[in-house]
């Protein structure tokens, strides 16, 4: 009983598990989900082409699909780093290319290209190249490459190795997002540095049209609504023959250019010295000039100083000369004052002493002559100190009778009248 039991829900278990992976298996096949950075290319059994761009989820009835990138990659450099999270990515270790000149190298870099946005060019795309592996190889690989080449033949090694790195970038991309350049020959004279010959050879060139832009063929990006968005070269090899005739021009280039430059730093130094010794005339010239403006200077300030100082005297005498006569006349002045102060004083006492008989002298002198007498008189001792008899008062007396004497004399010499006149 229990064995039935546990049969019967095995088979109920089995059944249901059944129906979940039929289920899974239905919606497998009517569903899918298109992922962001994705396109994908819907083929129903009835024959009709859908594409899912957007991300999320999509119908496909039990169709076909096929994923494609948005954008594909071709990385060409020296590491051969292509984007791994980008499945349609090409890798490669550089494009090889042929110059004009037969020389061989290879270019490094990378360029991005975004697949067209509308359905009816991304589905005649997928028709005629089927899956992404197809468009990376069969389509971006040799339109890049081609282009690669056909930009390289337009140009020696030499040039692209110095003086058209950017004119290449400029061109390969052109090239290979609008389409090859119309080429023509051009005939051009070389000469040959072995044999010092003339050699007339053909070389491709760009043939433009008659707005002077380059002539261009269908592009067959253009025709599957591919656009590069990205498309840089990052180096350049050559073959070693190439880079020895490279070197061996480069240092017979710059021999010439030495010589050059030493010709033409003599003819600077030379020029230099012929200048510097025009400077140095012309300074001595100058120098002297300025010596002999100086000595003139130095002449006339002299010259000048000398009349100052001759002009400085002159006036110094004048002002001695009248100086002098001041004094003079001064002199004069003052003999005159002192003639006819004296005349005047002698013109005054005489008038007093004619009035007087000059008294006021007379008695000044008188004064004078008395008062020496009484001084010496005054030291005479006319009294004795010792009395031996006889009569006392002969001395005094004839002290008296000399002064009467002297005063008599003093009056007779001196004319001297002491008495008082009436009027």
């Amino acid at each position: 009983m229990l064995d039935e039991t546990l049969k019967k829900l095995l088979l109920k278990n089995a059944f249901y598990a059944a129906i979940g992976l039929a289920a899974l298996i239905v919606v497998n096949l009517c569903f899918g989900i298109n992922d962001a950075g994705e396109r994908t290319v819907v083929q129903y059994p009835t024959g009709q082409l859908f594409v899912k761009f957007s991300p999320g989820i999509y119908f496909k009835g039990f169709g076909n699909t096929e994923i494609y990138s948005d954008v594909a990659t071709y990385d060409f450099d020296k590491g051969g780093s292509a984007g791994k999270e980008n499945e349609s990515s090409l890798k490669a270790i550089g494009v090889a290319v042929r110059y004009q000149d037969g020389g061989t190298g290879t270019v490094f870099g990378k360029a991005r290209f975004a697949l067209p946005t509308d359905d009816e060019t991304m589905i005649r795309l997928h028709k005629d190249f089927r899956n992404k592996n197809a468009v990376a190889e069969k389509l971006i690989r040799t339109v890049t490459e081609e282009s690669m080449n056909l930009t390289a033949g337009l140009m020696t090694s030499e040039e692209a190795y110095a003086e058209k790195r950017g004119i290449f970038t400029q061109w390969a991309e052109q090239q290979v997002a609008s389409g090859k350049f119309f080429t023509e020959l051009k005939s051009v004279v070389e000469k040959q540095e072995a044999t010092n010959e003339h050699l007339t050879r053909n070389i491709p060139v760009i043939k433009y049209g008659a707005d002077g832009l380059p002539l261009q063929h269908s592009s067959d990006f253009k025709m599957y609504g591919i656009k590069v968005n990205g498309f840089q070269l990052t180096d350049w090899d050559f073959e070693k023959k190439t880079l020895d005739q490279i070197s061996r021009k480069r240092e017979a280039t710059m021999g010439i250019i030495t010589a050059k430059a030493d010709a033409e730093r003599a003819r600077q130094e030379a020029l230099t010295a012929e200048e510097q010794g025009k400077k140095n005339v012309m300074v001595d010239r100058y120098t002297k000039e300025q010596e002999k403006i100086q000595a003139v200077v130095d002449a006339e300030k002299e010259k000048e100083v000398a009349v100052t100082k001759a002009t400085q005297a002159v006036l110094v005498a004048e002002q001695g000369k009248l100086e002098a006569e001041q004094k003079r006349l001064a002199a004069i002045a003052y003999k005159q004052e002192q003639i006819l102060r004296g005349e005047g004083d002698g013109e005054y006492k005489r008038l007093v002493m004619s009035a007087d008989g000059a008294l006021a002298t007379k008695l000044e002198a008188w004064k004078t002559v008395h008062i020496r007498y009484a001084e010496a008189i005054e030291k005479q001792k006319w009294v004795p100190e010792i009395q031996m008899g006889g009569n006392a008062q002969s001395g005094g007396s004839a002290a008296n009778d000399l002064i009467e004497l002297l005063k008599a004399q003093t009056a007779k010499e001196l004319k001297l009248d002491m008495s008082v006149k009436g009027n």
